[in-house]
């Protein structure tokens, strides 16, 4: 019984190690592509890494290559990671 109660620990340490890899990956290609990011519902954007841009729900997420792109489309910069006006 002992070492079913292991084995059960080891698959799901190794399930919840392939999900956090798996969503370290996909932040990292979103990183990689995009500089900064913002939500549908909100006229703020954000650096990818900000604690308030990983509470954007992924159907209201939007992508922006520069600080320009982003002001343009009437976004205004996060006051918590505090992107930059221009870049």
């Amino acid at each position: 019984m002992r070492n079913a109660t292991s084995l059960k620990r080891i698959i799901l340490v190794g399930l919840v190690l392939g999900l956090l890899a798996f969503g370290i990956s996909t932040f990292t290609s979103l990183a990689a592509d995009y500089k900064y990011v913002g939500s549908a519902r909100s006229n703020k954007y954000h650096y990818p890494n900000c604690q308030w841009a990983f509470k954007i729900k992924p159907e209201n997420l939007v992508k922006f290559r520069s600080a320009a792109e982003a002001r343009a489309a009437g976004y205004v910069p996060c006051k918590v990671c505090n992107p930059p006006l221009t870049d």
